[in-house]
């Protein structure tokens, strides 16, 4: 099996993993424009579906509905964080704009986004626990900012024909990670001791190498920092254990990834190890499967629901909000952004949203639409939200990620060990936690 050219990509999930904001400066007193003046907003990313659906279906019904004009802007997500520093110094951000959870820490660091708990508590409770994975993503030190409009999560994939040929049930595939090792055993096809055909492949960017470590940990009960994101705590005996399984998969007799050094993620569906037969089993994002799924509709491919990691464990993932609109705090027209985001948060446009796009309804209550139901990839994560949980909401963040990734990939790599990554990762981290704070 070849390892294709690494390649930089935007993937589902990078709105979860954006870079963080270097805010220097606050808005002025015109921050957020003209009280009578048009509603704006800053709508992160270019998909011509989405372009259609926000100008084409959901201005105009808030339009309908609130009698106030509105414009949306497409920023690339790459440079929206540059677009956003230049608004809010020069007061002329827009009063509605989106980004992903990874952002949150730090613009509420520098007072950059409006608080939204007590819009949040004067929602109908039915309404707010149906949205309440997604807006507990956007949670900074028990406060909430962020309106979910898209979900993601991290599931394993699987070929349910290779199952069958290595005398597997594919309508009992594993529960935790411990019996997923097994299985990749079965799986993996070798041919002069080498891998022509993977029993599982796991991302190996940085961004996938971290949130593929954080759900074994999540998933063994343990945790990244402490409850408070001041200090470290993925040195535990949980998270030691949970990287030597990660290792497991590249290192020893029988490895049953050959992936490192490479990255599918910017692959045409098509090319996916999964639509090539090349892997058995996919570490994946929904929207990743539902492509691929297209790509080759004659295979049987399915998601497990989220694992443990061994019998005891309770099962948990990476995922939560993928992305999220949020409210200039310098912006004269709050009332107005809150019905924007309570319009494409509901039910009824939410769904059109997704469908329109592709994404996953941030809503729990979506599994019961026609377009989750019909789609196996996208029911699978609704039907599992309740065991996603997102990255630390913490000021620094996006240093920590990187950080931690760099010494992941130095032990799966087999150059040290898990407990010697994880122990330099936190001296290397502890000293970013506290910069940050």
């Amino acid at each position: 099996m070849s390892t294709p050219t690494r390649r930089t990509v935007l993937t589902s999930s990078m709105a979860l993993s954006a870079g963080a904001l270097l805010l220097a400066g606050c808005g002025g007193p015109e921050g957020g424009g003209d009280p009578d003046g048009e509603l704006t907003v800053w709508w992160p990313g270019v998909n011509p579906a989405e372009q259609d659906f926000v100008t084409g279906v959901l201005l105009p019904a808030f339009t309908e509905q609130t009698g106030r004009a509105a414009t949306a802007t497409f920023i690339d997500w790459g440079d929206m964080s540059t677009r956003l520093n230049a608004g809010f110094s020069s007061g002329t951000g827009p009063d509605v704009f989106g980004h992903g959870p990874a952002a949150v820490a730090d613009l509420v660091h520098y007072q950059r986004v409006e608080p939204l708990d007590d819009r949040f508590e004067a929602m109908d409770e039915a309404d707010r626990r149906d949205l309440e994975t997604g807006i507990e993503s956007g949670a900074v030190e028990g406060s909430h900012y962020l309106f979910p409009i898209a979900s993601t999560g991290r599931q394993v994939a699987f070929n349910a024909a290779h199952f069958e040929e290595a005398g597997l049930d594919p309508a009992a595939p594993p529960t935790t990670f411990t019996e997923l090792r097994e299985v990749a055993d079965e799986l993996a096809v070798r041919t002069g001791g080498s891998l022509s055909r993977a029993g599982i492949v796991v991302s190996a960017e940085p961004a996938g190498m971290q949130q593929a470590f954080t759900s074994l940990l999540w998933a063994h009960g343990g945790d990244l920092l402490s409850e408070n994101g001041s200090t470290v705590a993925f040195t535990s005996p949980e998270a030691v254990e949970a990287l030597e399984w990660y290792i497991s998969l590249y290192q020893g007799d029988a490895p049953v990834d050959s992936n490192l050094g490479g990255t599918w993620d910017g692959l045409p569906p098509a090319q996916s190890p999964l639509a090539t037969g090349d892997t058995s089993m996919l570490f994946t994002d929904p929207a990743t499967l539902q492509q691929v799924m297209a790509s080759a509709p004659d295979l049987d491919l399915r998601f497990m629901d989220v694992l443990a990691f061994d019998e005891g464990d309770e099962p948990a993932a990476f995922g939560g909000a993928a992305t999220g609109l949020m409210i200039n705090p310098d912006s004269a027209k709050k009332d107005d952004a809150w019905e924007l985001l309570m319009m494409i948060g509901g039910e009824e446009y939410n769904t059109k949203y997704a469908e329109e796009v592709g994404n996953v309804p941030v809503r729990a209550s979506a599994a019961e639409t026609d377009y989750v139901s019909e789609s196996p990839a996208i029911s699978s994560t609704v039907a599992n939200s309740e065991h996603f949980r997102s990255n630390p909401n913490i000021p620094g963040w996006t240093e920590v990620r990187d950080t931690l990734a760099e010494h992941l990939e130095q032990a799966l790599n087999g150059q040290v060990t898990a407990k010697e990554a994880l122990d330099n990762a936190a001296a290397e981290i502890e000293s970013v936690l506290a910069e940050a704070s």
